[in-house]
């Protein structure tokens, strides 16, 4: 009766709410705008190096655009995590501390405020965060991202030699996660 019921016939087929097998992947995804997460045969997908990485998943779509908003829920995302279209993944790490390093640099102030200056809209696109300088996260790096977030952020401030307004302006303007 139905031209769809034979594609969804497939996707139910090959798409589960639990892991079935030990070549499943975990996808997260959204529906009816709610973050869910379904498991899919490895076989089912292209290959992917981020996706056997570690790396920093945030919401391809969330707040308005205003300089230093909050993100919506930035999770790490573990090896053999892949995510739909709805997600961005940031990084694509060896090790956990780098991703949980990122997560912290993603929620500061100044990396918020950075992003800020290019999305202008709810769209999260990689291109709005051309401005957001990259980092070093291993344990070379010139932040010590073992410190909390406001600690790293007074870091970020004194490497890029900020003024003291532009500091004020960043703590107004962007709201701690």
């Amino acid at each position: 009766d139905n031209l769809l019921t034979p594609r969804i016939l497939w996707v139910t087929e090959i798409v589960s709410d639990s892991s079935t097998s030990g070549n499943d992947v975990k996808i997260l995804g959204l529906i009816n705008n709610n973050r869910v997460e379904k498991f899919v045969n490895r076989k089912y997908l292209l290959s992917n190096e981020n996706m056997m990485k570690y790396k920093v998943i945030i919401p391809k779509s969330n707040g308005s655009g205003a300089i230093g908003e909050v993100l919506s829920t930035p999770v790490i995302g573990q090896p053999v995590i892949g995510h739909t279209q709805s997600f961005i993944s940031i990084g694509a790490y060896d090790t956990e501390a780098e991703a949980m390093a990122t997560l912290k640099f993603v929620k500061t102030k100044f990396a918020r405020c950075m992003l800020g200056t290019l999305k202008v809209t709810q769209d999260n696109n990689p291109s709005t965060w051309a401005n957001v300088p990259l980092q070093d996260f291993t344990p070379n790096s010139d932040i010590d991202w073992s410190k909390s977030i406001p600690e790293i952020d007074k870091q970020l401030y004194a490497k890029y030699g900020l003024t003291d307004d532009e500091i004020a302006f960043i703590e107004v303007k962007s709201n701690p996660m």
